[in-house]
């Protein structure tokens, strides 16, 4: 999760949302690099979750399941804003669980 927050913020590093909108190539990345997080939230287990209860996993898990099954269902602006508002506030979390796991 950690290495997909911070190679999606490197490939979204000074573009707009006009810009995320108008590039299939940034879509694509951020679509999956949203999938490929929501995927790995969804196989921690439930207690481990729960220490970590700061963290949206809900909203997480649902909006891969969106991905995956709902893909025409996909609003470019609300991705935007996962990747650009909400993984950012994610990505302090994964290195404090990274932290406990690692000690």
């Amino acid at each position: 999760m950690r290495d997909e927050i911070e190679s999606l913020s490197k490939e979204l590093a000074g573009a707009s949302f006009e810009t995320y909108r108008g590039s299939y190539g940034l879509r694509r990345i951020t679509e999956r690099a949203i999938q490929i997080i929501s995927e790995a939230a969804r196989t921690l287990p439930e207690d481990f979750r729960g220490r970590h209860s700061d963290a949206p996993w809900a909203d997480i898990i649902a909006i891969g399941n969106l991905l995956r099954h709902e893909y025409h269902r996909v609003d470019d602006k609300v991705l935007w804003e996962t990747a650009t508002v909400d993984l950012p506030k994610l990505k302090p979390i994964i290195l404090r669980m990274l932290s406990e796991v690692e000690s």
